[in-house]
């Protein structure tokens, strides 16, 4: 299995202070086991590093649904306001 890169510093910063927030977040995400995309409104829960990546644990707003959710397959990160 290739090592999946770290997260930018800028973009785990920003995610981080939308879970500090509560921060809803409208992402649009690819599944990484079935390959299927989402765009959903998201409220971000929790922040976890791992061997296979970042992830980023989150409620489904509209169904009241938690998801865990690569960071690297998200397809409209947030960018860090300065």
């Amino acid at each position: 299995m290739t090592p999946i890169a770290s997260t930018p510093r800028q973009i785990a910063e920003r995610l981080q202070i939308a879970i500090l927030t509560a921060e809803h977040m409208r992402l649009h995400w690819e599944d990484e086991s079935t390959g299927t995309h989402y765009m959903e409104v998201v409220m971000p829960l929790e922040w976890q590093e791992s061997p296979e990546g970042d992830y980023l644990l989150c409620k489904v707003l509209a169904e009241n649904l938690e998801v865990r959710v690569r960071v690297d397959l998200v397809q409209n990160l947030p960018t860090p306001v300065k």
